[in-house]
C-alpha cells in the first residue's frame, strides 16, 4: 500500500512539475505604465509611507493617496496586492495597471505582486486615486503599506522584514535535499533507513512553502503569478510524506488508518491538477480542503501516538517525537499569531526554525540507528564470510556448497559439476613441509579461480578436493577450461622446481534420470576425476621410464 501511495504521488509530483514549468515560461502578469521604470539606486533617502483613505466597495477597494515630497527622477510609490488587480490615476489618465495576461489560460489570478510606480515631479502635491479587485470573490486582504520614497531603502526595510525567515527556509530545504540524496546514494544499502527520503521531501516541501509565500520571492520573481501559486502547491504537497514518515516511526504500521489522509490527498491533488488546469478554480481556492486533509493527518498521527503509549508505553522515540511535533505547534501558534495581528503584514519563522531543529533531531537518531544496523551488518556479512569461506584460499567452502546445492533451493537441471584434486600434495606435506603444502594448495586454487571459476563457483571441500558448481554448463565448456587449466599447470611447473604440480579433473552434467540431486552429479564426477588421476600417474611413470 506504501508502494502504491508513493507511486501515485511521484506521478502526481511529476505532473505539478511539468504544469509548473509551463507556468513559469508562459504565465505572466501585464504591467502598463506611462513613465518608463528606471534603474535603482541604493541612497540613504528614508521611505516615507502614506496612510490612503480607500473605501470598500463592491468590486473591491477604490481611494486616495496624496503624493508630497517627489523630488528627483528616483521616486517611486510600491506597495504589494495578494490576488488583486490594480488601477492607478492621475486626474483622469491611469498611469499604472496591473493584470493577468490574457493569455494566461491556465490561472485567473495576477498573484501576489510588488507594485512598483515611478513617479515624476508634476504629480507633487497631487493625489492618486487607486483601484484594487480581488481576484477571488468573496476573498478580501487588509490594504496595502504604500511606500514612497528611493527603491533600494524601500527594498532594504522589507529585506529587514523578511530574510531571516527566507535564510532558514533556504537551509530547511537543503536539509530535505541532502537527506534525500543520502539515501538515493544508499539506496542498495538494507540497513539505511529510507524513511530519511520521506522527512527530506517533508522538508524540502515545507521550506518551499515558506520561501515561495515570502514577499521577497515575489520581488525577485516580478511578474510570475505562477511564484504565488506554489506555496498552496507546497503545502498540497506535504500530507502524504508527513503521514508516511510518520508511520514509520510507530509500532502502528498495520493500522489502515494511516491510508485515510493519504488517499484524501491524492484526491484533492488530482482534483486540483484538473479545475487548474482547466482555468475552473485555481491552487488557491481550494486552501480550505486542502487544509483540512492536512489536520486529519496531524490528527492520525496524534490519535496513533496515543494508541502507541497503550501498546508500547511512553518511550524515549515517543517523546522526543512528540518534543519536537510540539515545538513546531508552538512555532505554527506564534506565527498564526503575528500574522493576525498584523493583519498580514508580518511573517515570522518561528514554524521554520522549530521545524528545522525537529527534522534535524530526527534526521540525527536515524543515522545513528542506520549507523548502528551498518555496523551490525558488517559484522554479519564477517560472520558469514567466516562461515562460507575457506581460510587459506578464500574460495567457498563445504558448507557454502551445500547450501548452494539445496534440492529445496536449487534446481539442479542445467547444472553441472567438475570434481579437481591436487596430485602429489601429501608428498609435499611430508617430504617438504606444510608450508610448502600450504603454497601449493594456494596456487593451485588460483590457477582453477582464472580457468573453471570463469564459468562456475569454486569451493574447496577439503585437503586437495576442490569442487566447481557450473550454471548453465556443458562438456564443452569444462573440456576448454581443463585445456587451459593444464596448459597454466605446465607454464607454472616449468618455473617452480620445487614440486611438481598435477590437478586432476572430472565433470558431469546433471542427469534426472540417474541422478537424485547434484551430490549424486558430483560422485559421477569425482569418478571420472579418478580416473584422470590415473592417466596422469601413468603418464609420469612412462616419464621416469625414459
Amino acid at each position: 500500500m506504501d508502494k502504491l501511495i508513493q507511486r501515485i504521488y511521484i506521478a502526481v509530483l511529476l505532473a505539478l512539475a511539468a504544469l509548473l514549468t509551463y507556468y513559469f515560461v508562459r504565465y505572466r502578469d501585464v504591467v502598463e505604465t506611462s513613465a518608463p521604470k528606471m534603474g535603482s539606486e541604493l541612497l540613504t533617502a528614508v521611505p516615507t509611507a502614506d496612510s490612503p483613505e480607500l473605501v470598500t466597495g463592491e468590486n473591491g477597494w477604490t481611494g486616495r493617496i496624496h503624493i508630497d515630497g517627489v523630488t528627483g527622477k528616483y521616486c517611486h510609490l510600491i506597495f504589494y496586492t495578494i490576488h488583486q488587480t490594480v488601477e492607478v490615476y492621475h486626474g483622469a489618465e491611469c498611469i499604472y495597471s496591473m493584470s493577468p495576461s490574457p493569455k494566461n489560460t491556465f490561472a485567473k489570478t495576477p498573484g501576489c505582486v510588488w507594485n512598483d510606480i515611478l513617479l515624476t515631479e508634476d504629480v507633487n502635491g497631487a493625489d492618486l486615486y487607486l483601484k484594487l479587485t480581488p481576484t477571488y470573490p468573496n476573498l478580501t486582504f487588509g490594504l496595502p503599506d504604500f511606500y514612497l520614497g528611493e527603491k533600494g531603502s524601500i527594498v532594504k526595510v522589507q529585506l529587514g522584514k523578511e530574510l531571516f525567515s527566507v535564510i532558514v527556509s533556504l537551509i530547511l530545504i537543503a536539509v530535505g535535499i541532502s537527506f534525500a540524496g543520502y539515501v538515493f546514494y544508499n539506496r542498495k544499502n538494507s540497513e539505511v533507513d529510507k524513511s530519511l527520503a520521506l522527512l527530506g521531501l517533508l522538508a524540502s516541501q515545507v521550506g518551499l512553502y515558506r520561501v515561495a509565500d515570502s514577499s521577497l520571492s515575489k520581488m525577485l520573481f516580478h511578474g510570475l503569478p505562477i511564484v504565488s501559486l506554489m506555496p498552496f502547491i507546497a503545502l498540497m504537497m506535504v500530507t502524504i510524506p508527513f503521514v508516511l514518515f510518520m508511520k514509520g516511526l510507530y509500532t502502528t504500521k498495520d493500522f489502515k488508518i494511516w491510508y485515510v489522509p493519504c488517499w484524501l490527498s491524492l484526491g484533492i491533488m488530482t482534483l486540483a491538477l484538473f479545475l487548474q488546469f482547466f482555468n475552473i478554480v485555481d491552487f488557491r481556492e481550494i486552501l480550505k480542503p486542502i487544509f483540512a486533509v492536512l489536520l486529519l493527518g496531524i490528527g492520525v498521527v496524534f490519535v496513533m501516538a496515543i494508541v502507541e503509549v497503550r501498546r508500547s508505553g511512553f518511550n524515549a522515540k515517543l517523546r522526543s517525537n512528540l518534543l519536537g511535533m510540539l515545538l513546531v505547534a508552538m512555532g505554527v501558534s506564534f506565527d498564526a499569531g503575528t500574522y493576525y495581528f498584523t493583519n498580514g503584514r508580518r511573517i515570522t519563522a518561528f514554524v521554520i526554525l522549530g521545524f528545522l531543529l525537529y527534522a534535524i533531531a530526527l534526521a540525527v537518531t536515524l543515522f545513528k540507528e542506520s549507523g548502528a544496523l551498518i555496523t551490525a551488518g558488517k559484522g554479519a556479512h564477517s560472520m558469514e564470510n567466516l562461515a562460507y569461506h575457506d581460510k587459506l584460499t578464500g574460495v567457498y567452502n563445504r558448507a557454502a556448497f551445500i547450501v548452494d546445492t539445496d534440492p529445496y533451493v536449487v534446481d539442479p537441471e542445467n547444472y553441472a559439476v567438475a570434481v579437481l584434486d591436487l596430485n602429489n600434495l601429501k608428498y609435499c606435506n611430508d617430504h617438504l613441509g606444510h608450508e610448502v603444502g600450504d603454497q601449493y594448495i594456494r596456487d593451485a586454487s588460483e590457477i582453477i579461480k582464472n580457468t573453471f571459476g570463469t564459468i562456475g563457483s569454486c569451493y574447496r571441500m577439503g585437503g586437495d578436493e576442490f569442487y566447481i558448481l557450473i550454471p548453465k554448463g556443458g562438456k564443452a565448456a569444462a573440456r576448454e577450461q581443463q585445456e587451459t587449466m593444464d596448459k597454466m599447470v605446465e607454464e607454472y611447473n616449468q618455473k617452480n622446481t620445487t614440486f611438481k604440480m598435477g590437478i586432476a579433473c572430472g565433470y558431469a552434467r546433471f542427469d534426472n534420470r540417474i541422478d537424485y540431486d547434484l551430490n549424486s552429479t558430483a560422485k559421477r564426477a569425482d569418478q571420472l576425476m579418478y580416473q584422470n588421476k590415473e592417466e596422469m600417474k601413468s603418464m609420469d611413470h612412462q616419464e621416469v621410464r625414459r
